[in-house]
């Protein structure tokens, strides 16, 4: 067994083109240190309904765990970590594409630094909170944002909300089994993980540890460079080492959606990118 291990997460509702894409770019873009991979098949009843996955790994060594199609993707991953024995793990969801070499070694190169707790590719400093009203709301309307935003106010700090993205990050086993992660059966737990006040990031702070999000560059950027990583939701993301369904919905969004997502993930430090630009 490696001292790392690669985890990829296949959702059976996905169907096979997701695989098909982040596969290419796993054998395009060598990993650049050794590892094993894991293959998580999330909904999958029997073997043979994973025959079409398998016979395209057949050249790829590989293992497999199948698990049922209930909760959300964090909790493959708590499973996997518990059930495997590597140092190291580096997960990778469902629409997961590689785009550079080496990204295994970057990731590497940061998560086995002292004093560093977790790697990510993306990170943002959004809150589930933010947000302003735009139009009026009936009374009822309004009651049900009055009990939201309650809800929001206990489990999630407001802007700036410092959480890396769990789309793709590294983490020792030791760590990740000592995060209280609870049942993840709805959307609303699996938010509360993964950017709230008692969320993983602010687990892994609590241990006085650091979160990075490590670009195509090789940098590793503390929380409060973010927004100037140039990975999610800014500019042309061109640092970004592993997109995913959301960094590629904003590649090809229109200007005035990206403009509303750029704000909620970095608040007024988009304005002053914009301002940058204009006055170059």
């Amino acid at each position: 067994m490696s001292d790392i291990c690669v985890v990829h997460l296949v959702r059976k509702k996905n169907g096979l083109e997701p695989f098909r894409h982040f596969l290419a770019s796993y054998l395009e873009y060598p990993a650049g240190v050794g590892h094993d991979l894991l293959i998580i098949y999330k909904g999958f009843n029997r073997k043979t309904d994973i025959a079409p996955y398998e016979q395209l790994l057949e050249d790829v060594p590989h293992s497999f765990l199948m698990v049922a199609d209930f909760g959300f993707d964090l909790r493959p991953y708590f499973i996997a970590a518990e059930k495997y024995n590597s140092q190291y793990f580096c997960f990778l969801n469902s629409f997961s594409v590689i785009l550079d070499k080496d990204w295994l070694l970057r990731f590497y190169q940061h998560i086995s630094q002292p004093g560093v707790g977790l790697v990510g590719a993306t990170g943002s400093w959004g809150s589930i909170g933010s947000g302003a009203q735009t139009r009026k709301y009936s009374i009822y309307e309004r009651l049900a944002r009055f009990v939201l935003r309650k809800w929001r106010g206990i489990y999630f700090d407001p802007f700036p909300n410092y959480h890396l993205r769990t789309n793709s990050f590294m983490i020792a086993r030791n760590n990740m089994l000592k995060i209280r992660c609870g049942t993840l059966l709805t959307k609303k737990q699996m938010y509360r993980l993964e950017s709230g006040k008692n969320g993983i990031t602010k687990q892994i702070e609590q241990m006085g540890l650091n979160v990075i999000v490590m670009g195509k560059d090789g940098k590793g950027y503390n929380k409060y460079e973010w927004n100037v990583s140039n990975t999610f939701w800014r500019g042309t993301q061109g640092n970004l080492l592993i997109s995913d369904n959301q960094t590629r919905k904003f590649d090809t969004a229109s200007p005035e959606w990206r403009r509303k997502w750029e704000l909620f993930a970095w608040g007024g430090s988009a304005n002053e990118h914009c301002n940058n630009i204009a006055d170059n």
